[in-house]
């Protein structure tokens, strides 16, 4: 199977796709979006709670033994693609990616502590991994943790870590005296330090979060830690790329509603060749885009190999796409995207960003171009 095959969803996952588009459609339109996004949080906690209680959308791939759904990234990315469609600016992803490093490091303890609470919605978590230039992994700029007596302390800062301003818990990739290891911290105790960090989009918040003798506990070390930050990234990328496919089935709509609604010099706008070719990359873009995210989505749920590089090469696509789109279909709707009125430019400010939490184009080639993994 290669990327440009596409998969079609499962009964099951189109009925998921359904459901859940019609149900946000109702509950998040444009002026409830606006709304929440001047809100403290940025988001409804309502409707937040209604995904987790109605859908069980908060413990979509934990497993049922934690009180989840156990469903995998195939249905996950199908999730995503509709709460990009919409820009749904609560903390979904950063508790979903939370729970997956839980599950990976395989912490008994912390994992019946915690992964039923992340099930039922009642606790928000995030991972705290990214260093200032956006990468993900173990190096020298790491956060750092010493043992002392009776537990852990962090040191050091983490960027671009997703809804740590409303997070319960935080998962702390760190470098130890000896080895790599996952830890776990309460974003409010008494030395972690949790800033906002300016970016382009308003309907995603990320912070810098800050570690001073801030207290930790270990939940793995050496290459569990190491695979489990691996999974995380793939994770991320996946969702963000399933995040833009949805945003560029917005645009597509956007744009097919402009050529047959609008009219210049007494005819319908779609007739201008212009028009109806901007329409026809828009499609073509969000078919390849769908395409590749499927793929490796479908690809992660197999456990294949080639699931890390097919992440990569969905997350690259789809920044690519999804930047090109939303800056044409500014052009297209007049420039009139570029005012505040317009929901075109919430999601260029996304496209312009998502790519740059995880390091940027340029870490997705080096990644395709390196080896495939074991």
């Amino acid at each position: 199977m290669t990327s440009s095959e596409t998969v079609p969803l499962s009964q099951d996952q189109q009925a998921l796709q359904d459901t859940l588009r019609g149900f946000l459609a109702d509950q998040l339109p444009s002026a409830a979006l606006r709304a929440a996004l001047e809100t403290p949080v940025g988001y409804s906690p309502e409707l937040h709670a209604r995904l987790a209680g109605e859908f069980g959308l908060t413990g979509l791939t934990i497993p049922r033994e934690f009180g989840g759904l156990g469903m995998s990234q195939a249905e996950a990315s199908v999730v995503h693609t509709e709460l990009g469609r919409v820009l749904y600016p609560g903390p979904y992803l950063s508790s979903a990616l939370a729970a997956g490093v839980l599950l990976a490091t395989g912490d008994r303890a912390a994992q019946e502590r915690w992964l039923p609470l992340l099930a039922e919605g009642s606790v928000i978590a995030t991972v705290a991994a990214a260093g200032e230039d956006g990468h993900w992994g173990f190096g020298p700029d790491s956060a750092r943790a010493e043992r002392v007596p009776g537990g852990w302390r962090l040191y050091g800062h983490r960027w671009y870590v997703l809804a740590a301003h409303a997070a319960d818990l935080v998962v702390v990739p760190a470098m130890t005296e000896s080895s790599r290891a996952m830890f776990l911290a309460d974003p409010r105790s008494l030395g972690c330090t949790v800033s906002g960090q300016l970016g382009l989009d308003v309907t995603r918040r990320v912070c810098v979060t800050a570690f001073d003798e801030a207290p930790a506990m270990l939940i793995g070390a050496g290459e569990v830690a190491a695979a489990a930050l691996e999974q995380a990234e793939r994770d991320f990328l996946l969702a963000t790329a399933a995040e833009a496919a949805g945003g560029l089935g917005w645009c597509l709509d956007a744009a097919i509603a402009y050529a047959r609604n609008r009219e210049q010099f007494g005819q319908s706008i779609g007739s201008f060749h212009a028009v109806a070719q901007a329409c026809v990359d828009i499609l073509a873009a969000f078919q390849e885009v769908s395409a590749a995210v499927r793929h490796a989505a479908v690809t992660a749920a197999e456990g294949s190999a080639e699931a890390p590089k097919a992440a990569h090469v969905a997350a690259l696509r789809a920044g690519e796409a999804y930047r090109a789109v939303t800056e044409s279909a500014i052009h297209l709707f007049g420039g009139n995207g570029l005012s505040w009125e317009h929901d075109v430019h919430l999601y260029y400010r996304r496209a312009w960003s998502a790519e740059r939490l995880a390091g940027g184009p340029q870490a997705h080639r080096d990644a395709i171009s390196g080896p495939a993994g074991p």
